[in-house]
């Protein structure tokens, strides 16, 4: 088992699990579209055999991070989930097998040890609390409502503290946790950049025909993760080889082909920060991250000024009324949900506002913003834990100066942006990732000596 658990470790594992889920986009037009909902499935059920497999949770990271990548492209996808309730026992035996069989893995870690313990528990404590004084009963004990709130408050708690106990050197078959931490995340980066270049590759003959943006649903999703991982192919640029610069590069063009407006500008200001940061620390490269940004800068302008057209559809969205109306007055309702509840907000579960964004089954009906969503849905007990979490966070990392904490800094720099114009840090997978992020820095990067 030894050598298989070296493997889920290494980076053929990653290009494996990456090349299989490159070929089946490519062919889903023979297999009968769509199946991404199928692949996230087997995607997730090799997670759990890996659970059991290995006592390194790490190694779940990059399936977990496919099984993302599908699962966003497959819309209204609520009634062919429920189709695999059956595979509910499965994943429960795995958790508790990996438990079980690997529970003198575990470090008990005192909580006091623990930088982001309270501030996550701050946090949690007011997504419980959301919505109380203003819920009924039915609505505050409802799947949607008690499963969000757990996920974003409890859960993410108890995943915090199980993977601070998990984590560390020498338990990861990893003799460089950030640049393997890195290479998954640049793994998934490129899969979503082949991802979308295969869907125009698709389309290629509309594309043609009338050039253009060619949106797809799963835009603002695909450039969150974009967003999440594009710090990394700096971090290898200045660790190993400049060549990962490309990475972050093709991300770039990404964010153009989705149509995601948020996506185009928030990821350009993280590619610019990117920039002039490791300009600045790495004067190995430093002519060279120049370079990139001049180029960028003159692609931007010739786009702009000869091909403005190909850009017609996200540039219109900008000033669209159609298509900006519900944020305006998502923002407006939350303001009056504030007013409503000043204390508690109307809670994650709350439905009220579906006359303005009617939201698919089983999903929240976000304000599309982090900001509305912290005071609308969970009131002044919100913004107070909410705010004492980020700053939390930020002396964290400004307690870590090492190139690792840096790049994941970054990357939760990069969440929050998305996080102005999209749910973000409110969809439980990418809380979890980077609660992830977060345990791996914590437990791999001690303290700047001067600040003990």
């Amino acid at each position: 088992m030894q050598k298989v658990r070296e493997f889920l470790a290494s980076d053929k594992a990653n290009i494996l699990m990456f090349v299989i889920a490159a070929v089946i986009i490519c062919i889903d037009q023979m297999l009968g579209t769509p199946v991404y909902y199928g692949l996230s499935i087997g995607y997730g059920f090799l997670c759990f055999i890996i659970l059991m497999l290995t006592d390194d949770l790490v190694s779940v990271l990059c399936p977990s991070l496919l099984a993302i990548s599908f699962f966003i492209q497959y819309k209204n996808s609520y009634d062919a989930y429920m189709h695999y309730l059956w595979g509910i026992p499965f994943i429960v035996f795995a958790v508790l097998f990996h438990i079980i069989a690997y529970r003198k893995r575990f470090e008990r870690k005192k909580i006091s040890d623990l930088e982001l313990f309270w501030p996550i528990a701050a946090a949690s404590v007011a997504m419980m609390l959301g919505g109380v004084g203003i819920m009924t009963f039915s609505e505050y004990t409802s799947s949607l409502n008690l499963v969000n709130a757990i996920m974003l408050g409890p859960a993410t708690l108890l995943i915090y503290y199980i993977l601070s106990g998990l984590n560390g050197p020498g338990k990861n078959y990893t003799d460089d946790m950030g640049e393997r931490l890195a290479k998954i995340f640049i793994t998934v980066a490129v899969f979503l950049i082949f991802a979308i270049f295969e869907y125009y590759g698709e389309h290629w003959a509309k594309f043609i025909a009338k050039p253009n943006i060619l949106p797809f649903q799963w835009r603002n999703n695909a450039c969150t993760l974009l967003m999440i991982a594009m710090p990394f192919s700096f971090y290898m640029a200045k660790k190993k080889h400049f060549a990962y610069m490309a990475v972050a590069v093709m991300s770039c063009v990404a964010f153009v082909l989705s149509g995601s407006r948020g996506g185009l500008v928030f990821g350009a200001i993280e590619f610019l920060i990117l920039i002039i940061y490791y300009a600045k620390t790495d004067k190995n490269h430093r002519k060279y991250y120049l370079g990139v940004l001049g180029l960028g800068v003159a692609a931007a302008a010739v786009v702009l000024i000869k091909y403005s057209s190909l850009l017609a559809y996200t540039l219109d969205r900008f000033t669209s009324y159609k298509e900006n109306f519900r944020r305006l007055g998502l923002w407006k309702r939350s303001v009056e949900d504030f007013l409503a509840n000043p204390l508690f907000g109307r809670g994650v579960g709350y439905k009220g506002n579906r006359d303005l964004h009617p939201s698919k089954i089983g999903s929240l009906c976000w304000y599309h913003s982090s900001l509305p969503q912290i005071w609308g849905s969970l009131g002044i007990a919100g913004m107070l834990a909410y705010g004492y979490q980020f700053i939390a966070r930020i002396k964290f990392f400004m307690r870590r100066h090492t190139d690792e904490a840096r790049a994941v800094f970054f990357s939760f720099i990069g969440l929050e942006l998305i996080s102005l114009v999209n749910p973000g840090i409110f969809a439980p997978a990418y809380l979890i990732i980077i609660t992830i992020l977060f345990v791996i820095t914590e437990q791999y990067t001690k303290e700047a000596p001067s600040t003990r």
